[in-house]
């Protein structure tokens, strides 16, 4: 059985080791910066493997030696292997299981980590590490098996990974009250005549939101411009600026600080959001689908 893996010298796990970190980093040189030794050994290290399987794992594009499409695939077969490897080891030793959870700092900070103390009271076998991400980031670290779930606008899916949906994150307009005369909720269109501070980083909400504000305020433009959802939470905290926020973010202002103004132009804003993994993960990580059931109903946004 095997024959032929066992016939030739060659395959090791450092070697597959290695071929994974250069795959990761996109080249020898990313992945062992400044360090000619271990740069020495990696390239010989891939090209025992080139020997082994008889094709080129790996070979030189302009000043970097990067991995070939043979060498990609090899990558991705050892990163299920290792890590189904890895899951036995800390078995058999009794250690807990870990999973990678990425997602968008707003979601990472107002959802998931709020609630990963309950998920751990139904996993007690299990521990978490979050990694902070954009979505097109998320969805090729699933592809390629480097982060284990992801939470991602249910938009963004590709073939290969398997879903399930949470709900809708809805957007809520929060206005300090220190901006407006005591006693009056604005309307939508007067939260828009206020200074506002805009969350510009993420490129299809911030045109929507300001083609909403334009129909409010033809020469609109954002007192303040900010690369996230928390700085701008943080502007509205000071009582300075109006904003438009998720209803999750939202949820954290004092009530007697704050109004909350919704209205039917935020609605296209919403988005719905879904749980996402590798489906080949679950074929190689046994707690995976236990993991992934109770996820889904301690993260649901509804």
């Amino acid at each position: 059985m095997f024959e032929s893996l066992f016939s030739r010298r060659g395959l090791s796990l450092d070697r597959l080791r290695a071929l994974l970190e250069v795959h990761d980093a996109g080249s020898i040189s990313h992945a062992v910066p400044g360090n000619p030794v271990r740069h020495s050994q990696y390239s010989r290290q891939l090209r025992e493997l080139s020997e082994f399987f008889g094709s080129e794992m790996a070979e030189r594009r302009g000043k970097f030696v990067k991995l070939t499409a043979n060498g990609t695939s090899l990558a991705e077969i050892s990163r299920e292997y290792l890590r189904a490897l890895e899951d036995f080891t800390g078995a058999c030793r009794g250690e807990h299981d870990h999973f990678t959870i990425a997602a968008g700092d707003s979601l990472m900070q107002w959802l998931i980590i709020p609630r990963l103390g309950a998920l751990l009271q139904q996993l007690p076998k299990v521990r978490f590490a979050t990694e902070s991400s954009r979505t097109d980031n998320i969805i090729q670290d699933l592809s390629n098996l480097r982060v284990d779930f992801g939470l991602v606008r249910k938009n963004a899916l590709i073939p290969g990974l398997q879903a399930a949906d949470l709900g809708v994150l809805s957007y809520v307009a929060v206005v300090p009250k220190a901006l407006v005369s005591k006693g009056r909720s604005p309307s939508l269109a007067q939260a828009f005549q206020l200074p506002l501070a805009i969350q510009t980083t993420d490129g299809q909400f911030g045109k929507q939101l300001f083609d909403i504000a334009c129909t409010f305020a033809p020469a609109f433009e954002p007192a303040l411009a900010c690369q996230s959802f928390p700085q701008t939470l943080a502007a509205v905290r000071s009582g300075r600026f109006a904003a438009v926020l998720p209803e999750l973010a939202a949820a954290e202002l004092p009530p007697a600080s704050v109004y909350k103004v919704t209205g039917e132009p935020l609605e296209q804003l919403s988005r719905e959001y879904v749980l996402v993994w590798n489906r080949r993960m679950i074929g190689v990580r046994p707690l995976a689908a236990s993991v992934a059931d109770k996820m889904v109903t301690t993260m649901c946004l509804t």
